[in-house]
């Protein structure tokens, strides 16, 4: 097996099991507040004054939020585009939802690392392999 192939498979197999969705998996229940988004590629921008911005592809600012948890939030839920998100307003319910999904995240980075390293004793190319295989899932995971 070659990288090639060790991508094809891994993503093949990770949408096999159905990736689990931000936020709709990693609920909580309490108060929301609801964030109309352009349903296009959003990335985290420059913090002004103790605010983030998220940006379009295009760099244009799409919305301020009053922290990086927030932001982390937003790009996770993006995964999928929505036009409409559901954000909790209690800051620990939002750490606690992000903190899980980076936990899957993490968890999902481990075994195709493993099994890079079965597969490929003494490459240290999977940080791009793994990469690679996110960006086609559009999968990301912020620091």
């Amino acid at each position: 097996m070659d990288e090639k192939s060790f991508i094809s498979f891994w993503i093949k197999t990770l949408n096999t099991e159905s990736i689990k969705n931000f936020p709709t998996e990693f609920t909580a229940t309490g108060k929301c507040q609801n964030y109309n988004l352009p349903g296009k590629g959003l990335l985290i921008g420059k913090e002004f004054f103790g605010e983030y911005e998220l940006l379009n592809a295009e760099g244009s600012e799409v919305l301020r939020v009053e922290s990086y948890e927030k932001a982390k939030f937003f790009i996770y839920a993006n995964r999928i585009k929505p036009k409409l998100l559901s954000v909790p307003t209690d800051n620990s319910t939002l750490r606690d939802m992000t903190t899980k999904y980076e936990k899957y995240l993490d968890s999902i980075i481990k075994r195709i690392d493993q099994d890079y390293r079965r597969l490929f004793p003494g490459s240290k190319n999977s940080n791009e392999v793994i990469n690679k295989i996110f960006n086609h899932l559009n999968l990301i995971r912020l620091k």
